[in-house]
């Protein structure tokens, strides 16, 4: 058996079983704002409630911890790391991008990631060392010395209001969803995303499905990060982008902070 088989093949199905469950409510869901301004939902809590379950009966040694709820569960070195909406904010205003992200750590390396965009009908999965994939078909991201001028580069808003965006090349994005710009990334629908302030759940499963596909992670200071440092350096602390190897070094040698 490969290493995390049946890890895997639980956390798809179990993703999918949730993701059905996701566009079944989609357009009934009651937001409330929480202490940071952001929205949550009863179905962000019924999720995390439903897939924290079933993970603590299937691997009952495993901590687990995730957006809406504090950490429970075993002791052991693995932790399983939960957004059951990514996107949330989409989701109210009924912009079909937002996911359901499941994430593995082993003594804090991210080691599996399976991530599901109910609106779209896509699975993302990844294993380290085992390749990316979507729906099946292995991801493998193309890269290039510059950055075209009709490359989409995705910025989120945080860092939208902290970088000089006159010093990046391409066409500018933000999506709303951490988990689908790292799975857009591994797709190669996105030449790069820029991320700060987002939290272990948001990154702890598309980093994995993103390296596996190629890319590497880099910061605006310069600091090339492994995976396992930057979900441990999390709330991202300072703009930092995931890209292939090539493209990340443009971008670091040329994206600039605000004066």
């Amino acid at each position: 058996m490969a290493w995390l088989e049946d890890e895997l093949g639980f956390v798809k199905a179990l993703a999918l079983e949730t993701a059905t469950i996701a566009r079944e409510r989609a357009a009934s869901v009651k937001p409330q704002e929480k202490s940071n301004h952001s929205y949550v939902t009863d179905l962000d809590h019924y999720l995390e409630e439903f897939i924290r379950a079933r993970l603590a009966e299937r691997y009952p040694d495993d901590l687990l911890t995730g957006e809406e709820y504090a950490a429970a569960g075993g002791s052991g070195p693995r932790r399983w790391s939960i957004d059951p909406i990514d996107g949330t904010g989409n989701l109210v205003h009924a912009l079909p991008l937002w996911a359901i992200s499941i994430g593995l750590l082993d003594a804090g390396e991210p080691v599996l990631g399976v991530i599901v965009i109910p609106p779209l009908g896509e699975l993302f999965w990844a294993v380290k060392g085992q390749g990316a994939y979507r729906d099946g078909i292995r991801l493998h991201v193309r890269d290039s010395d510059v950055v075209h001028t009709q490359d989409n580069i995705c910025v989120g808003t945080n860092a939208l209001r902290t970088i000089d965006t006159r010093s990046f090349p391409g066409r500018l994005r933000d999506l709303g969803s951490a988990c689908c710009e790292l799975t857009f990334v591994a797709a190669g629908r996105l030449a790069a995303a820029t991320f700060l302030g987002e939290q272990a759940h948001d990154i702890a499963a598309g980093v994995v499905i993103t390296t596996e596909a190629g890319c590497s992670i880099g910061t605006i200071d310069g600091k090339v990060l492994t995976p396992s440092e930057w979900v441990a350096s999390t709330p991202v602390p300072v703009p930092t982008f995931v890209a292939p190897p090539k493209r990340l070094a443009a971008l670091m040698r040329d994206a600039r902070r605000l004066a």
